[in-house]
């Protein structure tokens, strides 16, 4: 086999399965690479809670350590960083204002695009920072529904206007390779293993903006419980066996691969802990008071009313 076939391959496995269960062969050909490749990464945070920064700490394979040191170079975190202040702003304002070279722009959280103030960096309106970096940067990944689509700063009613990262930058016109990972928290294996794909093979096939890979089939496609939506048998309260779609799933509405990859280091997932999916990877999620995240049976309703 070819060198460049070779590498090619393990950089396809490296993005399908994370780096640290790969054979050792395999790994060491990987670290090889030219790391010139490796992008540098600018990760801000718009109207967020952080939770899906948190979540990228828990990553098992590769680890987060691994990704930060191994596998991109990341230049700035609002979180993990440990500089701040003018220091931090001038770091950043070094790479948008393409003082730095080549970059990606990471963005956990949504833009206030009705509501500049809502969120400042430095006394700079996050969307001033964001619609100058969009004519520099190489590309830019979405971290989280927030960022993808608005997410719960966007529900029915917010002040804010805020808005996707996607809505903005076709609001300014930019037409950047973008890439959409959704998820509130955001899966860590979303996010590490498409920076893996993005350094060592490219950019991913994506449907709909977000990685094929992970986000090719719904929740309810692939639930271990699908077998009892097509008997109708139904749960009827928090507890009980079979589908949870009387009770509010919302798997049907939601694409990604958490019935087979689970969280929490592969030890559970929603519906393994007896709670319906809230659809947290779909466009609309906590977007309508209408579609709560959990619906109450008839049988919970006659418990509520006495």
């Amino acid at each position: 086999m070819k060198r460049r076939m070779f590498l090619k391959m393990a950089a396809t496995l490296a993005g399908a399965f994370g780096v640290s269960g790969l054979p050792l062969p395999v790994q060491a050909a990987l670290k090889r690479l030219d790391p010139s490749r490796i992008p540098q990464l600018i990760y801000l945070q718009g109207l967020s809670c952080t939770g899906c920064s948190i979540s990228l700490l828990q990553s098992t394979s590769p680890s987060p350590l691994e990704m930060i040191t191994d596998y991109s170079q990341l230049v700035f975190h609002t979180d993990l960083s440990a500089t701040s202040g003018k220091q931090a702003m001038a770091l950043i304002d070094d790479y948008i204002q393409g003082r730095a070279g080549d970059y990606f722009l990471a963005l956990e959280g949504s833009i206030p695009a009705g509501m500049p103030e809502a969120c400042v960096i430095g006394h700079r309106p996050i969307a001033d920072i964001i619609a100058q970096a969009a004519q520099t940067m190489s590309g830019a990944v979405a971290v989280g529904t927030c960022a993808c689509d608005g997410g719960i700063p966007a529900a029915e009613g917010n002040p804010t206007g805020a808005v996707g990262l996607a809505e903005f930058l076709s609001s300014k016109q930019v037409d950047k390779p973008l890439i959409q990972i959704p998820g509130c928290s955001v899966h860590p294996d979303w996010l590490w293993q498409t920076i893996v794909h993005l350094v060592r093979v490219g950019m991913p096939e994506l449907k709909d903006g977000a990685p094929k890979l992970f986000f090719q089939r719904t929740v309810h496609e692939q639930c271990p419980r699908y077998h009892d939506f097509q008997q109708e048998i139904y749960a009827e309260k928090l507890g009980d066996k079979g589908c949870l779609f009387k009770l509010g799933c919302l798997g049907p509405v939601a694409r990604g691969d958490c019935p087979t990859r689970w969280w929490n280091g592969g030890q559970t997932w929603c519906i393994d802990c007896n709670a319906p999916c809230i659809g947290c990877t779909s466009p609309s999620f906590a977007r309508k008071k209408s579609q709560p995240f959990y619906r109450l049976s008839e049988i919970n309703r006659q418990e509520v009313s006495r």
